[in-house]
């Protein structure tokens, strides 16, 4: 079972490479594209979110070390059958102002993702929820510090985490027709 990527480890990867994304954008570009696409690649990603990768100058080599690690470990968190899936955003730690924008970034980065190829639902529920995540992704972000919008974000973000999940499993049915019995204990 793969850990959460820490998002004040690598919220700075992208800066220094030629990116217009964000790391919670290109996290949700990510997490839609492997929604629709089942045998993404990284190069698939990164050519959505980066212009080109130098790999032989230093930095780049290492920026593109930890977007390995990124995309490595969204994969692993999205095929998890116990749903250990989390957002690449800004947690708890930082202002609500911050984890709100960085979650309207996800959203919009989503729903890139999603839009890199056709949705091809008929489920009406997945159709529900890309709506949802849209609607999201246009939300605003300058929220009051104050203890009822904590409560109200953590509720979206977890929305979003689970409608992923769901939106997933509905386009690309899981190779875990099993629940194994040492999750159940």
């Amino acid at each position: 079972m793969s850990e959460s990527i820490d998002y004040d480890v690598v919220k700075d990867v992208l800066h220094g490479l030629n990116s217009d994304d964000t790391i919670s954008s290109a996290h949700g570009i990510l997490c839609g594209f492997t929604c629709i696409k089942p045998d993404v690649t990284i190069d698939n990603w990164l050519g959505e979110v980066l212009v080109n990768i130098d790999l032989n100058n230093l930095s780049e080599k290492e920026a593109f070390g930890r977007l390995t690690e990124i995309f490595n470990n969204t994969n692993e968190q999205l095929a998890d059958p116990v749903l250990n899936f989390s957002l690449l955003i800004a947690d708890d730690s930082h202002s609500l102002r911050e984890q709100a924008h960085t979650l309207v970034e996800w959203c919009q980065g989503f729903l890139v993702g999603i839009g890199l190829s056709e949705v091809q639902a008929s489920d009406e529920d997945v159709l529900e929820m890309i709506k949802d995540i849209s609607d999201i992704s246009q939300m605003e972000a300058e929220l009051l510090e104050n203890e009822e919008n904590a409560k109200d974000l953590s509720e979206i973000v977890e929305f979003v985490r689970m409608a992923v999940l769901l939106i997933q499993e509905t386009l690309q049915p899981s190779k875990h027709d099993y629940i194994s019995t040492d999750v159940l204990h």
